[in-house]
């Protein structure tokens, strides 16, 4: 993994530069964050807010939106923390591993991600106990509709259990590319949102600073970690497992539906006030592209550009064609709509400019 050593050592050059900011950067905010400074401000993108455009949308109240599109924030940001915290296991146990048989230079900048990662949590947790008190939530009640907060643990578990029986993570290094990219096509949006509330655009756009290092990290890493798996079946299982999980991941409404995701979007719903069979009957219709079949502008764009990473980053693996294309045609499966070329629908894939500080 040399040339990915390398890479790593210019990602710490950066971010020794940014590590004695990092309180000014995220925690900072999140402190200044007054919520009776809300009023009409978002904290997530319009067009991505759950249920936007929906019947029920137009049946809720113009609080009741604000507070849906505030509960999208919550809900997602928690999850974020709680999917950075699971990162952070396996991030740590790879930098134990090596700091015992390999570069300690690159264990370091591991245990740095770390840090940041454990930043960036408590950041968020402060924003959102912040927001939900606002509105009379407690966050109990916040984890209690979000049913799929356990995955991360069973994630953690899974790479752990596996880097153990293999005797190295590089399953984990090859697979969290996908998370990274859903993770940077939200923010960014959020980030351009016309509406979004100062203080908290501020520390959404550091965290994409951040998270765009994290993500390249993970593109280097991925490929050198395919690289190092001798055993073509090895290979072959790391690639069919990437690109279910890359299907599995997603913006919006997907074809890969189940039982979490449906309840973490109907409590949600229900913390809004609207009655459970209300709320089954609105995630049934969103879900089934009753009402909208075609997804809001800025969703489909975003899914393009998620189709477009995840496709950019299988070219680059060192694999057969065979194999790219077999990967490809199981994210596709998933991500029909976004496969589409541009000239077809008329839609192009979002673009993002570098941020800078």
């Amino acid at each position: 993994m040399s040339a990915a050593m390398d890479f790593t050592r210019r990602l710490r050059s950066v971010s020794d530069k940014d590590l004695p900011r990092l309180r000014e950067h995220f925690l900072e905010p999140a402190e200044a964050f007054d919520p009776a400074t809300s009023a009409d401000h978002l904290f997530f993108p319009l067009e991505m807010t759950w249920y936007y455009g929906e019947p029920i949308w137009h049946e809720l109240s113009e609080p009741q939106r604000l507070l849906l599109n505030r509960l999208s924030f919550c809900q997602s940001y928690y999850s974020t923390a709680v999917a950075e915290a699971a990162t952070n296991v396996l991030n740590y146990e790879a930098a134990l591993r090596t700091l015992i048989d390999g570069d300690p230079e690159v264990a370091l900048y591991m245990a740095r991600e770390v840090v940041e990662e454990t930043t960036h949590i408590e950041a968020f947790l402060l924003v959102i106990r912040k927001l939900l008190g606002h509105h009379g939530i407690r966050l109990d009640q916040l984890r209690a509709a979000n049913a799929s907060l356990g995955m991360a643990c069973w994630y953690a578990i899974a790479h752990s259990l596996l880097g153990w029986l293999r005797r190295d993570l590089d399953y984990y290094y090859f697979t969290r590319f996908a998370l990274n990219v859903n993770q940077k096509t939200v923010e960014r949006c959020a980030i351009d949102e016309p509406r979004m509330h100062p203080l908290v655009r501020t520390l959404l756009k550091n965290h994409a600073i951040d998270e765009a290092r994290h993500m390249q990290m993970s593109r280097a890493t991925g490929i050198a970690a395919l690289a190092r798996m001798r055993s073509p079946w090895a290979k072959r299982i790391a690639c069919w497992a990437f690109a279910h999980f890359a299907a599995s991941v997603f913006i919006g409404r997907h074809r890969r539906d189940g039982r979490l995701t449906r309840e973490t979007r109907i409590r949600t719903l229900e913390l809004c006030g609207v009655p459970r069979p209300r709320a089954e009957r609105a995630y049934a219709e969103w879900r089934g592209r009753v009402n909208q079949p075609v997804d809001p502008p800025l969703v489909h764009a975003g899914r393009k550009y998620y189709w477009k990473q995840i496709v950019a980053y299988i070219d680059a693996l060192d694999v057969s064609e065979r194999t790219r294309a077999s990967m490809k045609r199981i994210v596709r499966r998933a991500y029909h709509d976004a496969a589409a070329p541009e000239h077809v629908d008329g839609v192009h894939a979002l673009e993002f400019d570098e941020l800078r500080r």
